[in-house]
């Protein structure tokens, strides 16, 4: 009888220690997602920034919090394995420069915007999905965003968003994509280029 009152104890601790240690990485994936926006709110609100000052800002930023390495390798789709560790290196480089200046451009009105945290779910042992709602001030609108966030080496980094179920790594690949298709692995590296160059 004891023995088997110890058995069952023994489950309910090991069941409760996964749950916590489920709740927690999800927590903490959310605290995540807060700490990030609230930096990049912080940069863009600056007024103080020229436009280089903002640059260097978000790519510490982008180093810090985001995974831009495994984007630009999945952005590559299927030529990553046709291409030399040199053309990877190259493009990885230009897709850094390219995702910060984008980045940039795009974001602009993100200093009106408040984010609320809706859920979480721990996908396997390095996946959780943060599920947001982003609201902005200027024009009342509320718009769905997940983040996809990534454990890696115990740190957490965000791989992806999808905004109203538009996965914006998808998105990227599949423009690239078109553009191999059509013109190459050079195709893309001269549109990576010129973006870089004229922004």
């Amino acid at each position: 009888m004891f023995t088997f009152i110890k058995k069952i104890f023994f489950f309910i601790s090991f069941v409760l220690l996964i749950s916590s240690n489920s709740n927690s990485a999800e927590s903490n994936a959310e605290a995540f997602v807060l700490k990030l926006t609230d930096e990049a709110k912080i940069i863009f609100n600056d007024k103080s920034l020229n436009k280089d000052s903002r640059l260097k800002k978000l790519n510490d930023l982008s180093s810090k919090y985001l995974d831009l390495d495994a984007l630009a390798n999945y952005t590559l789709g299927d030529y990553r394995e046709k291409a030399t560790n040199s053309e990877r290196e190259n493009f990885n480089k230009l897709f850094r420069e390219y995702f910060i200046k984008n980045m940039s451009s795009k974001l602009n009105d993100f200093a009106d915007q408040d984010l609320k945290i809706i859920d979480s779910k721990k996908i396997n042992d390095n996946n959780i999905i943060v599920s947001t709602k982003v609201f902005s001030k200027k024009d009342a609108q509320e718009i769905a965003v997940e983040w996809r966030i990534y454990i890696k080496d115990s740190k957490l980094l965000a791989r992806d968003l999808v905004v109203e179920g538009l996965s914006l790594a998808r998105t990227q690949k599949e423009e690239f994509s078109s553009i191999i298709a059509s013109k190459g692995f050079v195709g893309v590296i001269a549109a990576l280029e010129n973006f870089n160059k004229s922004n």
